[in-house]
């Protein structure tokens, strides 16, 4: 679990965008973007990386839109005052 795990579950409950900094392994360098938080899945273990948070970047190239991100990725969450409705971007992936 990151350390920011309480500003991604407001995000979801409050329907808030967060602006993220990860660690991004395709371009190999922090990248930060703006994103609406969908899901965090805990691992079946204690320690265990298969922690991982699901969000929608809504600033990456169409296709390209969904994040799973292990918690190492992460380098910061931070609460925005964006709104986001998921029914708006649900459609907008490539199936």
């Amino acid at each position: 679990m990151h350390r920011d795990h309480d500003v991604f579950i407001q995000g979801i409950e409050q329907e808030k965008r967060l602006e993220l900094t990860f660690f991004s392994r395709k371009h190999r360098r922090e990248v930060v973007s703006l994103c609406a938080p969908l899901h965090y899945s805990k691992g079946l273990a204690a320690g265990d990386e298969m922690d991982c948070y699901y969000l929608w970047d809504l600033e990456a190239e169409k296709g390209s839109n969904f994040l799973a991100l292990s918690p190492s990725q992460i380098v910061s969450m931070e609460l925005t005052e964006e709104a986001f409705r998921v029914q708006d971007f649900s459609g907008m992936s490539n199936p």
